[in-house]
Parts: structure tokens; sequence; C-alpha cells
């Protein structure tokens, strides 16, 4: 994302650390220079809104973990994309436990 836009991110969804979200259960997270929000799902655990689609093959690495975009589609002027973990452990009690962690250490940050 371009620093000459963040202004408008910081204006829409506060500072990013664990603000909640205004009529949600929700909280948005900033990573890495971008605003995530958590969905938890076994399909893709955070999304994000930018201003353009991600590029084919890309990867991620937030907190610590790797992510690639799940799904992306445009609304309006942004994107709305969703990142799935990479190696995401099969075994369905592990992963979410696993998940269970994630969301865990998003909230200390």
């Amino acid at each position: 994302m371009s620093a000459k836009w963040i202004w408008l991110d910081f204006l829409i969804f506060g500072n990013g650390h664990g603000m909640a979200q205004p009529y949600f259960d929700g909280r948005f997270y900033w990573l890495s220079g971008r605003f995530y929000k958590w969905i938890g799902g076994l399909g893709a655990q955070l999304s994000s809104c930018q201003w353009r689609h991600p590029r084919p093959g890309e990867t991620r690495k937030l907190a610590g973990r790797e992510y690639r975009p799940f799904s992306s589609r445009r609304s309006w002027l942004r994107v709305q994309v969703s990142w799935a973990l990479v190696g995401l452990p099969k075994d369905l009690n592990e992963a979410n436990a696993l998940l269970r962690q994630i969301e865990n250490e998003l909230g200390r940050q």
C-alpha cells in the first residue's frame, strides 16, 4: 500500500491495534503496514481491504506466520482479500487449536 493513502485507513479504522468495530464483534489489526481483520475460518483466517488485487503467488508474513490469498473481490474502489495460513494442519482438532492460538497472539499485540 502506498504511504500516501495510509491517512485514509487511519481515518476509517483508527489505530489498528485491536480497535473494535462499531457494530460487530470483531477487531482490526495493524500488521506489516496494513489493516487486517480476524475471521478465523478453516478456509481463510484474515481479511484485508486494499487498493489492488494480490499478485499471483504472493505470500505475506504476518505476526510471524506466512499467509497466501484465499480469495479477492473488488468492492467499489477497494479490493476485499481473504488470507489463508500456509501449512494449516490437516487434523481438525490441531487446526482449531492453532487458530485459537493465533487469535490470542493477535490480541496481545
